[in-house]
């Protein structure tokens, strides 16, 4: 069985610059634990039965990992939404 890691779920307040999206500020709002076998639809459809996503989501929202979060973004603004906070066990 591989490892799991209690993980928390950070809901991120973002702006939007020319640039890019910019974390204003963030707030954690759960855990999740995550596991090395998980892949983008597991960990996406984990949050929504978490309720933390809607069933509209699907489809809608993808994952970028940033070295120290997995950030669940829009796919179509790139705005981000929730992150996955891992980095504080590297």
């Amino acid at each position: 069985m591989g490892t799991i890691l209690p993980c928390n779920i950070l809901s991120i307040d973002a702006w939007r610059e020319p640039e890019g999206w910019f974390w204003n500020a963030w707030y954690k709002v759960g855990v999740f634990d995550l596991s090395e076998k998980d892949t983008t639809r597991t960990i996406l459809k984990d949050l929504r039965t978490m309720g933390f996503l809607s069933d509209y989501s699907k489809g809608r929202l993808t994952i970028e990992d940033d070295q120290y979060n997995l950030v669940i973004i829009n796919r179509n603004t790139r705005q981000p939404i929730f992150a996955i906070e891992y980095g504080v066990f590297n």
